[in-house]
């Protein structure tokens, strides 16, 4: 009995090596799912941080595009056509955001890149797009018709307008566009779009009369030629004598009687103001930005860019503008003659610094504003028709003065599309 228990409990069946291939197989079994598992949500923290990363960029574009437009407003079809339908990040346009101070994979300068992350390194890409917000875009930007042919009713004019499609520039006049901005890092695409403004504020400017290095009226008409009742005549020079000041006081050329002589006087606008109001006009619509002496003198702001040796003259005798819509003419280099009827203001900056005649104010001629020259520039006032003073001040003008800051968004109209 003993014998036979002896040689039971020394058998080797190898029960204890298939539980123990078993119990092996079973952990390894548990570890490997484990092991999944923490590699699925690794995966996922991984493609959910790369779409955090996509989202912010999107933004970045999107912010980066109102930027450009706040300094480039395309206001009329010239300033369209030179839009690019489509932003990307592969190249460096006029008018697009910088690839070089995005995303750090595309650009050449990593140093300047804002976008400087782990996932921003590299397989990253994005677009831009504007869009005028008419048509079928009015209400709400749809991604299927935003290239459609664009038909309304321009908000500054009242007249009906048509925009062939992609309508990318302010077709309708309101001061919006739709941007939309499309980020794709590491194959997670997010998409946003929102409704840009382009922000008006008010221009300060020294509301006098008249404002120059010197002046002289060519008439020796008995009846007043310069009307500053409300405001002053300004003048550099500081003698009495007619190198200064050449009039009749005698017979009320000039009112009021008694001349600022200020030979501290700043200019009417500093180097930034002159770059607004060339925006301005450069957006006009159509575009009232000059580089060759215009023919019309009518708008918001006329901005005549010429070279110092040029002499404009407007030889139409026309009336330009109105008393409810005065503007303003700028002219920063060169001299001008004016035989019209303006309502508004006109700025001679005399970057040349000339102390002969910067403006002419013809025979029959009429400001009904105000008139400011830099420098020494000397103002040549003649006498107009009847009993009416050649430059009559005129609180409105001067009051009247806009030009253009950032783009800002227009609440509620930030969203996420769906990426396809």
């Amino acid at each position: 009995m003993h014998t036979l228990k002896r040689i039971q409990l020394g058998r080797e069946t190898g029960a204890v090596l298939s539980i123990a291939i078993i119990l092996t197989a079973l952990m390894l079994t548990a570890a490997m799912a484990a092991l999944s598992f923490v590699e699925g949500q690794q995966r996922r923290a991984v493609e959910q941080r790369q779409r955090e990363t996509s989202l912010n960029l999107a933004e970045g574009v999107l912010y980066s595009q109102g930027f450009v437009l706040a300094g480039t407003w395309p206001g009329n079809a010239a300033s369209g056509s030179a839009t690019p339908t489509l932003c990307t990040s592969a190249v460096v346009r006029s008018l697009c955001p910088d690839p070089n101070t995005l995303a750090a994979a595309n650009s050449v300068t990593k140093a300047s890149a804002n976008f400087t992350n782990v996932d921003s390194t590299s397989a990253v890409t994005w677009t831009s797009r504007i869009r005028d917000n008419g048509g079928a875009s009015a209400d709400a930007y749809v991604t299927a018709t935003a290239d459609a042919t664009q038909t309304g009713t321009d908000a500054r004019t009242g007249a009906p307008y048509t925009c062939p499609g992609p309508c990318n520039w302010d077709a309708n006049g309101d001061l919006k566009l739709w941007v939309q901005a499309q980020a794709v890092v590491h194959r997670q695409t997010r998409s946003l779009v929102a409704l840009l403004k382009r922000e008006q504020f008010s221009e300060a400017f020294a509301e006098s009369a008249v404002t120059a290095g010197s002046f002289e009226t060519s008439n020796n008409g008995n009846k007043t030629i310069i009307d500053a009742s409300g405001s002053q005549v300004t003048v550099r020079c500081t003698s009495t004598g007619s190198a200064c000041t050449d009039y009749n006081a005698g017979k009320g050329q000039v009112l009021p009687a008694t001349i600022v002589r200020d030979a501290s006087t700043p200019p009417a606008m500093t180097a930034a103001q002159l770059a607004r109001f060339a925006a301005a006009a450069r957006s006009a619509n159509p575009s009232t930005y000059y580089t060759a002496c215009p023919t019309s003198l009518s708008g918001a702001v006329v901005f005549i860019d010429l070279a110092a040796a040029t002499a404009c003259s407007d030889a139409n005798n026309a009336t330009y503008n109105s008393a409810l819509q005065p503007g303003i003419v700028i002219m920063p280099r060169g001299t001008l003659s004016v035989k019209g009827s303006l309502y508004g203001l006109v700025y001679m900056a005399n970057q040349q610094n000339s102390s002969s005649a910067v403006l002419t104010l013809q025979a029959n001629s009429e400001i009904f504003g105000g008139v400011a020259i830099d420098g020494a520039g000397r103002l040549v006032a003649g006498q107009a028709s009847g009993h009416r003073p050649t430059i009559t001040y005129v609180p409105n003008a001067f009051s009247s003065l806009r030009t253009y800051g950032t783009t800002g968004l227009v609440q509620n109209t930030w969203r996420e599309l769906a990426s396809g």
